[in-house]
């Protein structure tokens, strides 16, 4: 089988502006900073004990079902409670903030910084000993110490109904924006099928645009750190420009569906699978969901996104959702939580089983992956910043107000190319760049462009 070639072993994780005022990076409240389980009295493993587990996942209850007494095997008398919350992301900075949510739960990939890790996680364990087993190992963490290991890892790129592409005359999958251009006017031109769809009525679904201008664009795990000093990062010619033109022209072209602004993932799901629907720019954890809910799984296929550097294709890849442990939780609590989480790592299966990356170094790629590994598609993580650069690239991003990583920008994208408002997309990149550079100016000075160390 073909290994993938991951090009950096760490990430970088966003910052939320919701539960920490104006997204800044602020130093974490006072916690345990380390929590030495050599130290600690051995936990009986006898003992009774409940243990509340929050999650983004629902519909899961055979599942988590299994875990449970999978686990039992370990601690025959432990109950694992899970609660599955909606709308995740805003629900749980609201049980965060309450102090009151249980012992453990998973911590949105792009949903928190560094530094505020402490504030609310129970340490896990050191990046330099995690990096040696896990992917991923640096990505919740803070100043060395492991605060959330991912459940999986994704990769951005395309979402595609072979089937449909085929139909349509195209018997190969893009590997540049004018081939991507072509196959969706065949898939218009020939089949009755929705050539892509944009999910502008999903919101964070339009941020998956911007991954790839990263990692797949570039082939460099420093990009989104040089982006902090760049001139004009969102001038013609670079990544930026590129990928939302791209968003752009392929909306004003009418090659999405008809009405964006009631558009939403599950439907773009279901229409993907029954060939309603030729493609999707998304992250390669739709790829399961998606297969599950085709008649024939074959027919979708996650490829790598529409670009190459001398024939070589990249595909940005970040950590996925985290397990994590509640600071404030007893010793003995926090142990027999810790050997769940490492028996989730560890032993549930559950990174393969939803088609993600594998943290576990060594474990097999799912077969969701093995377009990207036929291909010899290289997998790009973003590199930490340099220390004196944490938190800098989520404070220019708020102080400029583009919040990058988000969608708010990327539907003010959608919006011009669908003729709702007059801006042209050339506008909307000035603006842009000026408030870009007025951030920089104002974080790091005038002579911001001459401080960068990458």
């Amino acid at each position: 089988m073909k290994r993938f070639v991951i090009s950096l072993l760490c990430i970088s994780v966003l910052l939320s502006g919701a539960l920490f005022a104006g997204g800044k990076t602020e130093k974490a409240p006072a916690g345990p900073q380390t929590r030495d389980v050599s130290a600690m009295k051995a936990v009986d493993k006898n003992v009774t004990m409940t243990l509340t587990f929050l999650t983004h996942k629902q519909g899961m209850e055979d599942e988590f079902d299994r875990y449970d007494k999978e686990f039992r095997k370990q601690y025959p008398n432990v109950t694992v409670v899970y609660e599955p919350i909606g709308d995740y992301k805003n629900n749980i900075e609201i049980r965060w903030t309450s102090g009151d949510w249980g012992d453990m739960c998973m911590i949105p990939h792009m949903f928190i910084g560094e530094p505020q890790l402490p504030g609310l996680f129970a340490p896990l364990g050191k990046v330099a000993d995690f990096e040696k087993k896990y992917e991923f190992a640096s990505a919740f963490s803070f100043e060395g110490d492991v605060y959330g290991i991912s459940s999986t890892g994704t990769a951005y790129g395309v979402l595609y109904n072979k089937r449909i592409l085929q139909e349509a005359g195209v018997t190969e999958f893009p590997k540049t924006p004018d081939e991507f251009f072509t196959a969706l006017r065949k898939v218009k031109a020939n089949t009755n099928a929705i050539p892509l769809y944009v999910n502008y009525g999903a919101g964070s679904r339009l941020a998956d645009w911007e991954w790839n201008a990263r990692g797949s664009l570039t082939g460099d795990g420093d990009y989104r750190n040089k982006l902090i000093y760049m001139v004009d990062p969102f001038s013609p010619g670079k990544p930026y420009y590129t990928v939302m033109k791209m968003l752009y022209d392929v909306v004003a072209e009418g090659l999405v569906e008809e009405d964006p602004a009631t558009s939403n993932w599950d439907t773009c799901k279901n229409l993907l699978a029954q060939g309603k629907v030729a493609a999707t720019v998304i992250g390669s954890w739709a790829t399961f969901d998606t297969q599950k809910a085709a008649d024939d799984a074959s027919d979708i296929v996650f490829a790598a996104f529409p670009w190459n550097i001398d024939g070589q294709q990249y595909a940005t890849i970040a950590a996925d959702y985290a397990y994590a442990i509640n600071k404030n939780i007893s010793d003995e609590r926090y142990q027999v939580a810790l050997d769940y989480v490492t028996f989730l790592t560890e032993k549930s299966n559950f990174s393969y089983w939803s088609g993600g990356i594998p943290i576990v170094k060594g474990d097999a790629y799912p077969a969701t992956l093995s377009n990207l590994q036929e291909n010899n598609v290289i997998l790009v993580l973003d590199n930490p910043p340099h220390p004196e650069d944490i938190g800098l690239f989520d404070e220019l991003s708020n102080e400029s107000e583009l919040y990058l990583g988000k969608y708010y920008e990327k539907a003010r994208i959608v919006e011009a190319a669908m003729g709702q408002t007059k801006e042209s997309f050339d506008s909307i990149m000035q603006d842009w760049n000026k408030r870009w550079t007025e951030a920089q100016i104002a974080e790091l000075g005038k002579d911001y462009a001459s401080k960068s160390t990458y």
